[in-house]
């Protein structure tokens, strides 16, 4: 048995003795309409890609799971195709879209088959696939095939993991491996080391403990990809990058609409770096990271503002302030000696390296104990989320007809 089949019947044992996407399938009607306000939310206000965008298209959905993730695409007018190796998991979209998706018998399809294994041909509008490809053991092949799918005009809405928003996690599953070698035994041990990530992991999204602790510990595949990997994808697959949930791109971009040639943020190498540092170390969230960039912005922003008020709406009546103006750019330029925007974030990543180099010292001695109470200690590595564990990426593909119009980056 080759590697990818190989990893494909390891994955589906283990997602058969408890499916990771169980969400609100065994719950209330209440469960799911909360879901669906949650994903009408991610769509419209993240993606940029509202409900209406899918009204009368064809989806594919490649590891679709249990449906619940596709069914209020389903709602919102998507034909869809849910492609899926697991067969219980598919047994259960099935009576997820009978139950939630508003639409004739017969108007969407249930697949039984992995990514590398679906033969069908033809094209979609749609092709979606989230939090399915770091399971393969072959990634980049598998995004290949699922991108092959997608139309001239056509979108790809895809999500993994991150490697540097799940490094935080690695250290978890190393910790695991090193002390626990059954499904039982690790069970244990995460509940025991890390009962505080999963009980956050269950509030956000209320599923069995043990199926949290089963999609990030037991599963053995989890080969995550860099933002740089994903956009090599991409340009390799001839789609262009529409946007990514959370944001990649830096606050740098100024071209108006009307700037030639237009220009590709995703061709620039490690553009992803600052988010992808953000990602590794995010712990109680943007709140928490806004705070401090507006402690840093204060001073800058207000020398800033009145610089510019001062030459504002200028006409051939208008006079100007030149002691007050030339004050301006003295307080401004002061303002820019002490303005470091990212030092809390760098502050936080060498805390955060100090206590990674203490915790892998711990494991060599093997000393568990010792493991558990350095975990309890640190302030940066293992609080809160953790990282940021799922980032979403959508691309189209261009028409032949914008191909041979849209100007060279």
């Amino acid at each position: 048995m080759n590697k990818v089949k190989q990893t494909e019947a390891e994955t589906l044992a283990t997602f058969q003795e408890e499916l990771p996407s169980v969400y609100y399938s065994d719950k209330s009607d209440q469960e799911f309409h909360s879901y669906l306000k949650n994903a009408e939310f991610t769509y419209r206000d993240c993606f940029k890609f509202p409900p209406e965008m899918f009204e009368n298209k064809t989806l594919i959905d490649f590891g679709a799971g249990t449906g619940e993730n596709t069914v209020y695409l389903a709602r919102w007018g998507a034909r869809c195709t849910l492609v899926e190796m697991n067969p219980g998991a598919l047994k259960i979209a099935s009576e997820v879209f009978r139950r939630y998706s508003q639409a004739p018998e017969g108007t969407h399809r249930f697949v039984n088959s992995s990514i590398f294994d679906f033969e069908e041909s033809g094209f979609y509008d749609i092709v979606h696939s989230r939090g399915v490809l770091s399971h393969t053991a072959a990634k980049e092949e598998a995004f290949g095939r699922i991108a092959d799918r997608v139309r001239p005009g056509g979108y790809l809405i895809f999500g993994d993991p991150n490697k540097a928003g799940g490094f935080q996690n690695m250290l978890q599953r190393h910790i695991i491996y090193r002390f626990a070698t059954t499904k039982e035994d690790m069970t244990v041990l995460a509940e025991r080391l890390f009962k505080y990530d999963i009980d956050r992991s269950q509030r956000i999204i209320p599923r069995t403990r043990k199926s949290i602790i089963f999609d990030r510990w037991v599963i053995q595949q989890q080969d995550d990809p860099s933002v740089d990997e994903v956009f090599s994808w991409f340009r390799s697959a001839g789609l262009k990058i529409y946007g990514t949930y959370p944001p990649v791109f830096p606050p740098l971009i100024g071209d108006s609409v009307h700037h030639q040639p237009k220009f590709d943020w995703a061709s620039v190498p490690n553009i992803g770096l600052l988010s992808e540092i953000t990602w590794l170390l995010q712990s109680q969230g943007d709140l928490e990271n806004s705070r401090v960039l507006d402690a840093q912005y204060h001073e800058l922003a207000e020398s800033f503002a009145y610089m510019t008020s001062l030459l504002a709406n200028r006409n051939a009546r208008s006079t100007i302030d030149v002691g007050g103006f030339w004050e301006s750019l003295t307080e401004l330029r002061a303002a820019t000696t002490t303005f470091r925007p990212y030092e809390a974030l760098f502050t936080r990543l060498r805390k955060m390296l100090d206590e990674v180099a203490e915790l892998m010292r711990l494991i060599e001695t093997g000393n568990l104990e010792s493991v558990e109470r350095a975990i309890q200690d640190f302030e940066v590595l293992f609080s809160g989320a953790t990282g940021v564990r799922h980032v979403d990426f959508i691309g189209y593909r261009p028409s032949k007809e914008s191909q041979l119009s849209e100007p060279q980056c």
